[in-house]
This record gives structure tokens, C-alpha cells and sequence, in this order.
């Protein structure tokens, strides 16, 4: 099986992967890099998404590099949750971001203690796709402002 690193390399062969949903194939144009990799993780760079056939809502961020890392991720707004974050130039260039419409904004998923076993989201460390050229990038927010509300009903 062909690495990550091979994958980006030849442009045109596919790798297959094992998911949380069977062996997968990565078409390399599906390939997000993460210049910077993310928190705790600064060493992997490659990553695919993929969620469960019907079930577009819930989506794993997965790493090629170590397929054993993968980090539930859900778009705020399908929780309709208005959410913004200012971007350095440092950070817009990261992105290599020419049209803010490009951007893709994420937020990590992770279960609750056992206090109150809930899932809760990670607003603090948002990730940001360049969707145009595959391009991610977490950012690490000191606060965030507003509130959040979410009612099952």
C-alpha cells in the first residue's frame, strides 16, 4: 500500500485506507494537507474525510500518515450555531486563502467525562479548510464570544 507522501507524490494512484467504515479508497485530489498538522498531532499532515453513506452530518477528519487517528468533526452550522473567527495574514496565507467564500469551517467532536457523558464541541480549536485548494489549518482561539444553545426537542 502506498503512503500519504506517495499518494500527493504521483498526482494519480489511489491508496486504499481501513476506516471506521471498511477499506476506502483515497483519490489524491480528495487529499487535505495540514501544513502545520493539528493540535497535538503537528506531525501529520495528510488527512481525508469520510462519513457513513446517508449520513452526511457527522464527519471523521482522518489521518493518512496514521490511520489509527481520526477526529469526529461536525460544520456549525448543520446545528445552526453562527459561528466566526478572524484570521491573521500569517494564517490567510497558511490557507493560501484568495476568496473567503472558500473557507470550510469545522469543529471537533469528543465525548464528556464522566460527569455528564455528554458530547461536547471544541469552539476553542475551530478547523479551517481552504476547500478550493485542500488546504487546512487549525486555529487555537483564546475565547470565543457569544453563547451557545442547543435544545433537543
Amino acid at each position: 500500500m502506498p503512503s500519504a507522501q506517495n499518494l500527493i507524490a504521483n498526482g494519480d494512484e489511489p491508496m486504499e485506507i481501513n476506516t471506521r467504515f471498511g477499506t476506502q479508497e483515497v483519490d489524491p485530489a480528495s487529499v487535505i494537507q495540514f501544513p502545520n498538522g493539528l493540535a497535538g498531532f503537528e506531525d501529520l499532515h495528510d488527512f481525508k474525510l469520510f462519513h457513513e453513506d446517508g449520513k452526511p452530518t457527522v464527519f471523521y477528519l482522518q489521518s493518512l500518515d496514521d490511520p489509527e487517528i481520526q477526529f469526529p468533526v461536525v460544520n456549525p452550522d448543520a446545528y445552526q450555531v453562527s459561528y466566526e473567527c478572524v484570521l491573521t495574514d500569517d494564517e490567510a496565507a497558511i490557507l493560501q486563502l484568495e476568496d473567503p467564500a472558500d473557507i470550510a469551517v469545522l469543529v471537533t467532536l469528543a465525548q464528556g467525562g464522566t460527569k455528564d457523558g455528554g458530547i461536547h464541541a471544541n469552539f476553542m480549536g475551530p478547523i479551517l479548510l481552504n476547500t478550493s485548494k485542500r488546504i487546512g489549518f487549525q486555529k487555537h482561539l483564546n475565547q470565543v464570544r457569544g453563547s451557545v444553545v442547543i435544545r433537543a426537542e
